[in-house]
């Protein structure tokens, strides 16, 4: 089960964990994402129900239809797991778990949160376990989460994919019918649901196509906003829709993304050359944390959204700069990862079996 999100992330998650479980676990999904489909598309018996924000409704009148779309779901296909993947914890849930303890219950919570989501760390104790994703840039996590770290169990960072499964660049770029002798950039910039990133974005990609070796390769984004914005400028500008984008990821030279869960550690991890772009939206995890770790580090370059006029130009030079980008790859690569993905699999394998039921 996962919230809603403005990105991919806690469906993203889900899928990395439900992907690697054994023949004997049938995941089934039940998500407020408008991605859904991607997990029906991947197999998965898929749920959608839609956050109380999308219906213009009040949580007070829609926690007890979740409640009773769990009931539901229970019912028809009993689970002797429930992971969740979400910053908020809804009414309607608790609920339900308080009524099925037999379910082994996991809240999979990634950290980086803003101090406005403390208050749902008082639900935690109606779990039986946290699992927390791990974060690359953890040193620079100044969030309410941070504090609970050793009452969680924490595994590295998860991907989908790791970075040896992608295609090897010569067959990425035949796939995306991309010249050998170009310079890719990939434009990532998020969903633009609750942070408008228009400004920078158009900032980016003109002084991108002042470069004619150049062809940027905009990624749109499955739970993004329509709007007329979305339109190549040029025939070097292509505008596509690529889930997931890192198993053609080798294809790229270089990219421009806001510094999500999933699309950061992809990038750092896959020593992809990145000009992060934070959202940093009030109800959004630690972005700018993220982005400034990178730089720090010599991984990654940083522009602040409200920085373009001055800085777009700048930045983008930088990264096309192929010394800068060899400098940055060579950094990247020297970080050692495992995918908590498989941590997490025997997580619950481990435990959601024959574990005794905590008091609720």
């Amino acid at each position: 089960m996962s919230s809603n999100g403005v990105g991919l992330g806690h469906l993203a998650r889900q899928l990395a964990v439900s992907q690697r479980m054994g023949p004997h676990w049938r995941p089934l999904f039940l998500t407020m994402s408008y991605a859904a489909a991607l997990a029906s598309q991947g197999g998965y018996p898929t749920l959608f129900i839609p956050h109380h924000h999308a219906l213009g409704t009040e949580p007070d009148n829609w926690n007890p239809q979740l409640e009773l779309e769990l009931e539901l779901l229970i019912r028809h296909a009993p689970p002797a797991a429930l992971v969740y993947d979400a910053t908020a914890v809804y009414g309607g849930l608790i609920e339900t778990m308080a009524r099925h303890r037999d379910i082994f219950a996991v809240w999979m919570r990634r950290p980086m949160w803003r101090e406005i989501h403390r208050k749902f760390l008082a639900l935690s104790h109606r779990f039986d376990a946290v699992i927390e994703p791990g974060e690359l840039a953890d040193e620079l996590d100044a969030g309410p989460t941070k504090q609970y770290q050793h009452e969680v169990h924490r595994v590295p960072p998860v991907l989908m994919l790791a970075p040896e499964g992608r295609l090897e660049r010569e067959q990425a770029r035949t796939e995306l019918a991309l010249p050998g002798d170009a310079i890719v950039v990939a434009m990532q910039l998020g969903s633009g649901t609750n942070f408008d990133m228009r400004p920078v974005r158009e900032a980016a990609i003109a002084a991108l196509l002042r470069h004619p070796d150049v062809v940027v390769l905009d990624l749109r984004s499955p739970v993004r906003s329509t709007g007329g914005h979305e339109i190549a400028s040029q025939p070097q500008h292509r505008i596509i829709d690529l889930f997931p984008a890192f198993r053609h990821s080798r294809a790229f030279d270089a990219a421009v993304c806001a510094p999500g869960y999933n699309t950061f550690h992809e990038n750092i991890l896959g020593g992809i050359p990145t000009l992060f772009v934070p959202n940093e939206a009030d109800e959004m995890d630690q972005q700018l944390s993220r982005a400034r770790w990178s730089e720090q580090r010599g991984m990654a370059l940083l522009l602040r959204r409200d920085d373009h006029l001055t800085g777009a130009e700048p930045s983008i030079e930088r990264l096309l700069d192929s010394v800068e980008r060899q400098r940055m790859t060579a950094r990247c690569n020297e970080i050692v990862w495992t995918n908590g993905a498989d941590a997490i699999v025997r997580f619950i394998e481990e435990h959601a079996i024959g574990t005794p039921r905590k008091t609720v």
